[in-house]
């Protein structure tokens, strides 16, 4: 046969996928330059993502990997981003040659081609192991290719423009280049390692490179599949386990193959878990919402032009990703029944079903609380962070496509015509069948840029724009407005390449929002865009920082959008009345086209800012201090790490001098802690480092003009060690309660010696502290947004606290829906004068005494409450207080 022939089907087969992807997207076709799939909610992300990472490297000189062009100044780690490299890099010839809307169609379709002959190829080498005829084999793999490609569940993802979770077209080469690697051995063959095994190994480690490049959770779930398979392959060949040692060096290839060209991403994922936490996961996020639906698996698309109303007859809590297809699974049936070979594909597809099933089992939006193997996955880092059981409907689809050709194959070999036309009917009639079931009509979101954004890509300097809505999104929560006119902001820089306050993210620390949310201006626009009214005096208070604000953060242009939603849009017009009010800007830009009504504001010239004195009780102090502080009060704020980060802004630097002074912890067994050493680091460049030889360290710094940049400026404070709390306050322990309702932060923390001791759920938090001891004695927590008997809950635990107890109370999310009169009471038996009845996700914070008169208690709507005893420390250890921060030129 000559190389021609041989690759001919292949040739074929990739050219049909290619035929068949631009007719089951149409009409996509028709809009290919200005239109994407998805319905404008994470379809700009993952577009932007395109852009992002050539643009950071070729442009910025700088690793895509950190970013500080959204939520700028802070910047944000992309390690937890979907940020699709892959696609991106692949994408670079064509943005240039044509335009981004055009990379981000081509590379939908290159998934669906991709994916669809990766299916292929796996088939056709499961099918040939089992020696399968090579026509009926070709037939049999290039259907089962295609349902791997054009399930629905891949087409309902890219409806949502959930490009990342559709890019799972490298799946089925890993699993055919893992069958390759350990297929059965010719017993007393040569064990030595070829060059063709170490080929295997290293492809096998590259294509899970290509899919954890592309979305890392699908390169998790391969990883899963391989310790399932392996242990499949050793118990079948348990007679040959000397076969074994043969695959460790080609194993050890893949590994290295994937590992050293991730350890930059795994390095800045560890190093941020290391420093903030584990913030991958937060409970069961919304396993219990996206998990498939027993029913859901014979239900089609809600998409589907034939039979997608039918889901509305079911109760599903989402949409419904987990379909298989009638005649799919009546071909998997046949390949289980008939074909042995086959069965092993019938388990592994099991154990994915009853993964993708979530945290409990659920048929027709009835949930039964069993043991499932999903709860097993929340325990293993990483994977963990799928918050998603539904997304493991692609690996069923892959055991269903493999089960499928089997079915194929058999139904092929049992028709008794000599004509190899007819032969191949059947398998095209088994195709249409498969594309009709899982056929839909894909949305199209239009990524056409308001002319605004030419305007302001003209202007050359360093700034931001201030885009409304403003708003801050990960893989949990949002702050700000829930519109999809936010996510266009993002798509938006691509145009106009200045840095955004605002951003979209999958996992990020607390802080990443909390900087915004209780930033001055910045929280009384989250307020008025999620429909709170501002009082007059938080007004002429804002009218006052705005200039300061807005010069803090280099704010050059406010670009307002109306709303996708049409529920925001009182909201909305609130907030531009706000801006026109309260913010130095004039209009100069109000037009409405088909992407809506924009209207931009210019900043009005302001003066320079050079920040000359910092303290923590200032107004703007929550833009200065950023990682690793404690809470701002006005005796100073603690370092609580041992690199404590602060932002200045200087737009005429010049030579200074940095002046600090430092209140330094105290060492109950040998007094002050008079060689605690402070260095410090400006923009990266070490100006000085100071050591106490007293209670208060007064350190100055030459900080020279080069080490300054104009604008926003890093420093570094470096302490040589730390501190706990619990040495400082051995006999009452520092108490720091913060509140936050949904829309301000979505947290209830109350630290003791700097532990957070609250259970952190929704509604009322409440821990109990031994007054004379000083210790914990209890930690509950009471949801009574959820029903009055969680009050009634509450009220007996508050009653039977001993008096003299010391109590914390703190609010996470909404705790007024059934709080009940007796409940409000119990609080008063600790000193609470308010009732938060009524008062829709406000945020409470409490610290008092059972049995007193009065308490320490703060809410309120739009900002977190937070109440301080002792120092604000927030984590366990601490190396010194800022009193003042000064920088003197000279």
């Amino acid at each position: 046969m000559s190389s021609s022939q041989k690759y001919r089907a292949d040739v074929v087969a990739l050219l049909a996928y290619g035929v068949l992807a631009i007719l089951l997207t149409y009409p996509l076709v028709l809009h290919f330059t200005t239109h994407v799939p998805g319905d404008g909610s994470d379809d700009p992300a993952l577009a932007w993502n395109l852009w992002w990472v050539p643009y950071s490297i070729i442009n910025l000189g700088k690793s895509p990997i950190y970013t500080d062009y959204m939520f700028y100044p802070i910047g944000l780690n992309l390690a937890f981003y979907t940020l699709t490299y892959l696609n991106a890099f692949l994408s670079i010839p064509i943005q240039y040659a044509f335009n981004l809307v055009v990379a981000t169609n081509v590379n939908v379709l290159f998934s669906f081609v991709v994916g669809g002959f990766g299916g292929y190829l796996l088939v056709r080498y499961v099918l040939r192991v089992a020696n399968c005829e090579s026509g009926i084999a070709n037939l049999a793999a290039f259907v089962a290719g295609a349902l791997y490609a054009f399930s629905s569940n891949k087409f309902l993802y890219v409806s949502l423009g959930q490009f990342n979770i559709a890019s799972s077209h490298w799946i089925p080469f890993y699993v055919l280049f893992l069958l390759k690697l350990t297929r059965p051995r010719i017993a007393n063959s040569d064990l030595r390692i070829t060059t063709c095994e170490l080929r295997l190994g290293f492809l096998l480690g590259l294509f899970l490179l290509f899919q954890a490049l592309s979305e890392f959770i699908f390169a998790s779930f391969l990883i899963i599949f391989t310790a399932i398979y392996l242990i499949y392959w050793l118990i079948a060949n348990r007679s040959r386990l000397l076969t074994f040692r043969f695959l460790l060096l080609p194993f050890t290839v893949a590994i290295l193959t994937f590992t050293i060209p991730m350890l930059p991403i795994l390095a800045a994922m560890i190093q941020d878990m290391l420093t903030e936490g584990d913030f991958i996961q937060q409970g069961l996020g919304f396993a219990d919402t996206f998990s498939s639906d027993v029913l859901g698996f014979f239900v089609p698309s809600h998409l589907n032009p034939v039979f997608g109303a039918l889901e509305s007859q079911f109760h599903f809590p989402y949409t419904n990703f987990a379909f298989l297809g009638f005649a799919a699974l009546a071909l998997a049936l046949i390949a289980l029944w008939k074909i042995p070979h086959a069965r092993i594909w019938g388990i592994f597809g099991a154990i994915f079903v009853l993964i993708s099933l979530g945290p409990a089992l659920s048929i027709n939006g009835a949930r039964f609380d069993l043991p499932m193997p999903f709860d097993v996955l929340l325990e293993i880092p990483f994977v963990k962070g799928n918050r998603y059981p539904s997304r493991w409907s692609v690996m069923v689809t892959l055991a269903l496509a493999v089960l499928v050709g089997y079915g194929i194959a058999f139904a092929s070999t049992k028709l008794k015509v000599k004509s190899g036309r007819w032969k191949a009917l059947l398998p095209f009639a088994f195709l249409l069948l498969t594309l009709s079931e899982h056929l839909v009509v894909l949305p199209l979101s239009n990524f056409r840029i308001p002319d605004v954004y030419k305007t302001i890509a003209q202007d050359k300097g360093d700034f931001t724009v201030l885009e409304i809505p403003l708003a801050w999104r990960n893989g949990f929560r949002m702050t700000g407005t829930l519109d999809a006119a936010m996510m266009f902001a993002q798509w938006y820089q691509t145009e106009h390449h200045h840095p955004i306050l605002g951003g979209n993210t999958s996992r990020n620390p607390e802080l990443k929002f909390q900087y915004f949310t209780e930033a001055p201006v910045i929280n009384s626009i989250i307020a008025v865009e999620t429909a709170h009214k501002l009082d007059d005096v938080t007004i002429q208070r804002d009218k006052q920082l705005a200039p300061d604000v807005l010069r803090f953060f280099g704010v050059r242009y406010v670009v307002w959008h109306s709303p996708r939603n049409p529920e925001n849009r009182a909201a909305l017009d609130a907030t531009r009345e706000y801006i026109e009010n309260v913010l130095p800007v004039t209009k100069f830009y109000d037009e409405t086209d088909e992407t809506g009504h924009t209207i931009a504001y210019r900043v009005n010239d302001l003066p320079p800012l050079n920040q000359t004195v910092i303290r923590p009780d200032d107004p703007l102090a929550r833009l200065n201090f950023v990682e690793g502080w404690g809470l701002l009060e006005s005796r100073g704020v603690w370092a609580t790490r041992s690199e404590a980060r602060l932002l200045v802004r200087v737009d005429d630097p010049s030579d200074a001098n940095l002046l600090l002074q430092l209140k330094l912890p105290w060492k109950i067994e040998s007094g002050p802690s008079y060689n605690q050493r402070v260095t410090v680091q400006v923009n990266n460049y070490m100006v000085g480092s100071q050591q106490g030889f007293s209670e208060t360290l007064n350190a100055s710094v030459h900080v020279p003009r080069p080490a300054w940049r104009p604008g926003i400026n890093e420093i570094r404070l470096n302490f040589d060690y730390l501190l706990s709390v619990i040495s400082q306050y051995p006999a009452m322990p520092p108490i720091v309660v913060r509140s936050a309702g949904s829309e301000i932060g979505d947290f209830a923390h109350i630290y003791i010696n700097g532990t957070d001791a609250a259970k952190n759920s929704r509604g009322y938090n409440i821990v109990v502290i031994n007054e004379t001891m000083g210790n914990l004695e209890s930690s509950m927590a009471f949801d009574t947004f959820a029903s009055e008997s969680e009050s009634a809950r509450m009220a007996q635990f508050i009653h039977a606290i001993p008096n003299g107890r010391i109590v914390a109370v703190a609010v996470r999310d909404e705790a007024s829906r059934y709080l009940t009169p007796e409940a409000v009471d119990a609080l008063r038996s600790i000193g609470a004068k308010e009732d938060l009845r009524g008062k829709f996700r406000w945020s409470h914070a409490i610290i008092g005494v059972k049995g007193a008169s009065s308490a320490l208690e703060s809410l309120g709507a739009s900002m977190p409450a937070q109440l301080v005893v002792g120092i604000g420390a927030t984590e366990p250890n601490v190396a010194a207080a800022i009193e003042w921060i000064k920088i003197e030129p000279k």
